[in-house]
């Protein structure tokens, strides 16, 4: 009977215009999490009011797209920090913490809601706030800055409050939030103009201070792991340059993380596809899939 519930819960979510569905092993572990009791189940569930969007949902709005939200999960999945920078106006309206809150609480279920707002996560952070997270005390926070180096001068401002360079090398993924470019003519009331969409404009992974085998401080760059490009309409990926040193800060081999990567990719993409996007119900896709890496935050490098 289960397998039976597995393969029509398959089939309602395949839309019969060849778009992405879950792969039968995304739905088999989603199954599992849901102890789908009955066929007459009803699917999706709604949004909980006032909860932020999950990352499924952040895909369905082209906030980022599939392939980034898998990195993104793997890499928090990982307890590697995450961080959201954005123009004070996005934090004002709530856009950029809802984002930052949604992301933690879909791969963060430990937290939860609950957790995340006891955190603060809707203030920017401080120089306290932001050495808990480099000592691996918090899972991330809010930055003004519209881009990386104004998150870095932000938080290594004033010292010696500031943070060092060694110690903004933890900062993890920063995501670098930007509305879409205003319409070449505005419209004439204000309140008739064109909803402009919050995309990821850039999203950079910041490697961490290590050692190398003689014991020498070793620190290299910042890397790009993707950019949204404007005029094609779409993300453009560079994280294979990094996905080995990624793969071993998670302590997995990198061909088999690139593989992993491409299954949440997949799954992700087709839960978007069929409006499976609710906290609650992402969660339970988290729990099944989850996989032990430790913990790959480590002051003292990888």
């Amino acid at each position: 009977m289960l397998i039976y519930q597995i393969a029509l819960y398959s089939a309602r979510l395949v839309n019969g215009q060849g778009r992405a569905a879950p792969r039968p092993e995304a739905v088999l572990r989603y199954a599992r999490a849901m102890e789908l009791p009955d066929l007459g189940r009803p699917m999706p569930e709604a949004a909980v009011p006032g909860e932020p969007p999950s990352i499924v949902e952040l895909v369905r709005r082209g906030v980022m797209d599939a392939d980034l939200a898998g990195l993104v999960w793997a890499l928090v999945e990982g307890r590697i920090p995450l961080i959201v920078a954005a123009p004070e106006h996005l934090r004002a309206t709530g856009a950029a913490t809802d984002i930052l809150r949604g992301i933690l609480a879909s791969l963060r279920p430990d937290l939860g809601l609950v957790g995340l707002d006891e955190l603060r996560m809707g203030e920017p952070l401080t120089s306290r706030t932001a050495r808990a997270i480099v000592h691996g005390e918090r899972p991330g926070g809010f930055v003004r800055a519209d881009s990386l180096q104004a998150v870095r001068d932000n938080l290594g401002s004033d010292p010696p409050l500031g943070l060092t360079d060694d110690e903004l090398s933890f900062l993890g993924c920063v995501l670098v939030l930007a509305e879409d470019a205003a319409p070449p003519v505005d419209a004439a009331d204000p309140s008739m103009a064109a909803h402009r969409p919050i995309r990821v404009a850039a999203a950079h992974y910041v490697r961490p201070l290590h050692r190398d085998e003689h014991g020498h401080p070793q620190q290299l760059g910042p890397a790009v792991l993707a950019t949204w490009d404007p005029a094609r309409g779409a993300f453009e990926h560079f994280a294979w340059g990094v996905l080995p040193e990624i793969a071993a800060r998670l302590a997995r081999r990198a061909g088999d993380l690139e593989a992993d990567l491409h299954h949440r990719r997949d799954d992700i993409g087709g839960l978007a596809t069929a409006g499976v996007t609710s906290l609650a119900e992402v969660g339970r896709l988290i729990a099944g899939y989850r996989v032990g890496y430790g913990h790959a935050h480590d002051t003292k490098g990888h």
